[in-house]
């Protein structure tokens, strides 16, 4: 607060008596910047944000101002991005503690890796030599129809049965022996994602994270588009982003960055969410502040908004 606002708060607050302002005193701006200080707040002036102060002059509550339709639309538009971020969460948290209660070191990982791999390769010998039984089966039955038709005799029947029997019994051996052998590469894929999930939460904190929303939003949200294939590196460079913003990222999974709640007037809390849509993927940016008359100037602030405008050319 400047001195002549101090000076003219003091003039206010001599000129009342005690008991006309009771507490109950309130402070706004007008869309001129001009401050006004009053026991009662003219209708006119009601929808805007203004502060309740004390004898003392200190601000004691904020109450917001109306909010506008576009503005109630963004509130409606984050709800639905923290309602999301929490199922997201409560998944992956899920998931977490199993991984943690099977296994309690990389060597666990690997051992359980070699043992179910060395479980399909017997599955894939046996369905091997079964191939082999079956390709000289079916050779069998086509040499003996084409005896027939080197015959000039019409091929038996039964022949042709035993041929399509032989056919059938290889063709299912072989989509066999390709199922066992797309099964090595889903779990080779599944316990390297095991692997680096389980690293990557020794590197987390032990506390159990939360989308805080006991914070506020800047009602800015960055917003970056991408297709399924594409997305990692856009991920990375989201990650690097906030990183580089001097954000502390306390949880993190391949669909759903957290960073440090914010707890004083000048402190940025960042959330990174991949959001499926019809066309592939978004990457939603949610910057909050914390829930403070500082943080709320924080949020509204134009370094606030330049850092969503640059988050949002991070895909050019």
């Amino acid at each position: 607060m400047t001195k002549k606002n101090i000076l003219i708060l003091s003039i206010f607050l001599f000129t009342l008596s005690s008991s006309a302002i009771a507490g109950k005193l309130y402070k706004w701006v007008d869309e001129n910047g001009k401050i006004s200080f009053s026991d009662k707040v003219p209708p006119e002036e009601s929808r805007r944000e203004r502060e309740e102060l004390n004898e003392e002059g200190r601000t004691i509550a904020i109450k917001d101002a109306a909010k506008t339709p576009e503005q109630i639309q963004q509130f409606k538009r984050i709800a639905a991005l923290q309602k999301n971020q929490q199922a997201l969460l409560e998944t992956q948290l899920a998931l977490d503690s199993a991984l943690l209660k099977t296994f309690r070191s990389e060597e666990d990982i690997d051992s359980l890796a070699k043992s179910k791999l060395e479980m399909i390769d017997s599955h894939i010998t046996i369905a091997t030599g079964q191939s082999e039984t079956l390709k000289k089966q079916l050779i069998l039955h086509q040499k003996a129809a084409a005896n027939f038709e080197r015959s000039g005799k019409k091929i038996p029947q039964k022949n042709l049965s035993n041929i399509e029997s032989a056919q059938e019994q290889f063709d299912k051996n072989q989509r066999e022996i390709t199922e066992f052998d797309l099964q090595k590469i889903q779990l080779s894929k599944q316990l390297a994602k095991d692997k680096l999930r389980f690293n990557t939460l020794k590197t987390l904190s032990t506390e159990t994270p939360s989308i805080h929303t006991e914070t506020i939003s800047s009602l800015f949200l960055g917003e970056l588009k991408c297709n399924e294939g594409d997305c990692e590196p856009l991920w990375r460079k989201a990650l690097s982003f906030i990183t580089n913003a001097g954000a502390i990222i306390t949880y993190r999974s391949d669909k759903l960055i957290l960073t440090k709640k914010p707890r004083l007037s000048k402190d940025r809390g960042f959330s990174l969410t991949k959001v499926n849509n019809k066309d592939g993927l978004n990457i939603i940016l949610d910057i909050r502040c914390a829930d403070s008359k500082g943080g709320k100037a924080t949020c509204k602030s134009k370094q606030t908004a330049q850092l969503i405008e640059a988050f949002n050319q991070l895909s050019y």
